[in-house]
């Protein structure tokens, strides 16, 4: 098996209101690609963020007590602690440097996944409001477009709570679902296995993430291809990210 993982260039800093759909599709046909059946892409929540208007411009924000308290532990601004709450169902940990929170989308992460890298000075962005129906538009466009049924996941950078470290997750998806369901298969050895279930879209945005980068490269965009969707590709609006979200009851760490 071979896969290929390959950054779309040619992408211009995304603005407010921008149709990302379309210019996404539009620098895969200045890279000279021509989308095949299966293709996965994997695109960088903070574009799609920026292209919704999902902005906040810090002047703006006026803190609250609890915005101020959050603050005094962690050492972080008030104003991007207030932004933190707004986008927070749960506050699971807040020490210093380091805020743990649940999103309404349900993930937890560090700071509901707010964020000011790769913005303007003065903002910073949440994740999308509905990343998977951000990567349900991205999907049909494309699809439209070339004829072909692909894949879209939405990315971004987190940590993992016992590693050092940042890597790519998905926090949004379309056209495969987010995990990869090995139990009742067996092994070399012929034993059947009772627990393997794989987080296929993490380990696609892990793998696209390393094409992105995390500083100045510019690539918001990957294209994976190769890679065998058989077993988790479904149609649009048929996944949903919240797939891969351990159920709270059976959480042991939370």
């Amino acid at each position: 098996m071979k896969i290929e993982v390959v950054g779309i260039e040619d992408i211009p800093i995304i603005k407010k209101d921008d149709n990302l759909e379309e210019i996404i599709y539009e620098a895969i046909e200045k890279n000279g690609i021509k989308i095949h059946d299966d293709d996965i892409f994997v695109v960088a929540e903070t574009v799609v963020a920026k292209a919704e208007g999902n902005l906040v411009k810090l002047e703006n924000v006026t803190p609250t007590m609890e915005a101020y308290k959050m603050a005094e532990v962690s050492g972080k601004d008030p104003k991007q602690c207030q932004v933190i709450l707004d986008n927070t169902v749960n506050v699971i940990k807040c020490l210093p440097g380091l805020i743990i929170t649940e999103t309404p989308y349900g993930f937890i992460c560090a700071n509901s996944a707010v964020d000011n890298s790769n913005c303007e000075e003065g903002y910073i962005t949440p994740l999308p409001v509905d990343p998977d129906l951000s990567a349900q538009k991205i999907k049909k466009y494309l699809d439209e477009k070339s004829g072909k049924k692909t894949a879209v996941i939405i990315s971004d950078t987190q940590g993992r709570p016992w590693r050092v470290g940042a890597m790519g997750v998905a926090v949004g998806i379309s056209g495969m679902h987010p995990c990869t369901d090995f139990r009742g298969m067996v092994d070399l050895y012929g034993q059947p296995l009772q627990s393997t279930i794989e987080a296929t879209a993490d380990e696609l945005a892990s793998a696209a993430s390393l094409i992105m980068g995390q500083a100045d490269s510019g690539l918001c965009v990957v294209l994976i291809r190769g890679y065998n969707l058989t077993n988790v590709a479904c149609n649009i609006g048929e996944s949903m990210i919240s797939e891969i979200l351990r159920d709270p009851e059976n959480d042991a760490f939370r």
